[in-house]
């Protein structure tokens, strides 16, 4: 939907900064700060028809016509009905002031191109192969990239022209592979100008085929033209994601601890947990006790042991259920936010490593050099002289697309 004109003011529109995907909903920051989410006409299309639907059969599941027909629980919620329409991806367009993204409502799902200055959509694709879970454009040709879960569990990438069509696989194995970005090479290049770089995670399984695990995630490089295959930056200790890679070979890429297969069951600390649960069960409920007995009365339910000590431990206690509420707010944004060592690196091709931010769960680069990151509680741009500036406070961000 287009931004409403004023017929007073003859000033251009400012144009779409960057779009961010948080809570299945795409959102787009502009040049003079305000942001909107991004209104699509198949959304809207798909709320309408099922407000319709709603209209219609209603009256099976309320009222008397839910008692005439037994219960609103003989009734399948698929039948007649369509799951909610969500955004499940989002990037830069083919060219500039326009945006892509992908839409699923459960069976169906498309890839839509969105000019953010007229509001209208564009339909590339429409069917039931899975929606598009990351996209990737390219300035140097006309080919999409993107991410897509199979029916056994793994996920892996596919091509299609920018315009449409057939989509065709072009990583497979029981791997999840994800973000995929097109590596830069100019317009003079005409060799190895299809060239992918993305991270990828192997799936470990048992012996019935069930996942048991997953190992380190990595970055490797495809040239999709000629089926080559590299990876290009590993670690037992850490996952890899994200990747971006400049015209000088620069690669951006987020870095967190590798946490590893969960250990299994230990039968004696079962067997132990087993044993004292009866005694901490009765020790916790003297305790809890106590506590009320010191609030109330001053007075604790025993004297053995160091009752000075447990008397200032009770007021602390007390004092700090006093504060608690002040310092909510500040306590729940820092728990959105990501862990500090979440971070983005800068890596040159010989090898060496810059920090470039904290506690990142996204990130996006423009032609200027500009980075836009995310710690889950808001949007910031990174200039390439290294100033920081809050462009959004945006929670739950899961992916930025930079639009110019």
């Amino acid at each position: 939907m287009p931004r409403e004109e004023s017929p007073y003011i003859l000033e251009a529109m400012p144009a779409a900064r960057l779009a961010y995907l948080a809570d299945r909903q795409v959102h787009l920051v502009f040049d003079d700060g305000t942001e909107e989410p991004l209104v699509s006409p198949f959304v809207e299309g798909v709320h309408r028809r099922e407000a319709s639907i709603e209209r219609k059969t209603g009256w099976k599941t309320k009222g008397t016509g839910a008692r005439f027909m037994g219960a609103a629980a003989l009734w399948d919620e698929a039948e007649g009905r369509r799951s909610p329409a969500t955004f499940t991806s989002v990037a830069r367009g083919r060219q500039r002031g326009e945006i892509l993204y992908a839409i699923t409502t459960g069976p169906v799902s498309g890839l839509f191109a969105y000019d953010v200055e007229t509001g209208e959509e564009q339909r590339l694709v429409h069917g039931t192969d899975g929606a598009a879970l990351a996209i990737a454009t390219s300035d140097d040709h006309r080919v999409i990239a993107m991410a897509r879960d199979q029916k056994n569990g793994a996920r892996n990438l596919a091509v299609m022209r920018d315009d449409g069509g057939d989509s065709a696989l072009v990583t497979d194995g029981d791997t999840i592979d994800d973000a995929p970005a097109w590596v830069p090479v100019g317009p003079e290049v005409t060799e190895g100008r299809h060239q992918l770089v993305y991270q990828s995670t192997g799936i470990g399984r048992d012996a019935a085929g069930m996942v048991a695990g997953f190992g380190p995630t990595e970055i490797n490089i495809l040239d999709a033209e000629h089926g080559s295959l590299k990876t290009i930056l590993s670690s037992p200790d850490y996952d890899y994601l994200a990747p971006r890679m400049t015209r000088d070979g620069t690669l951006l890429v987020m870095r967190r601890p590798y946490q590893g297969l969960p250990k299994g069951p230990d039968p004696t600390a079962y067997l132990k947990d087993g044993l004292l649960a009866p005694f901490r069960l009765a020790y916790a409920g003297f305790r809890y006790l106590d506590f009320f007995s010191m609030r109330y009365t001053g007075k604790p339910l025993a004297n053995a042991g160091d009752t000075r000590a447990r008397n200032i431990d009770a007021r602390k206690l007390i004092e700090r259920q006093n504060i608690a509420a002040a310092g909510e707010e500040g306590e729940d944004a820092k728990a959105r936010r990501a862990p500090a060592d979440w971070v983005l690196l800068r890596r040159r091709p010989n090898g060496e490593e810059i920090e470039v931010a904290k506690s990142v769960v996204a990130f996006d680069l423009d032609a200027s050099g500009a980075v836009f990151v995310s710690d889950g509680d808001g949007v910031d741009r990174i200039g390439a002289d290294g100033v920081t500036k809050r462009l959004s406070r945006a929670q739950r961000v899961m992916a930025i697309a930079a639009t110019h």
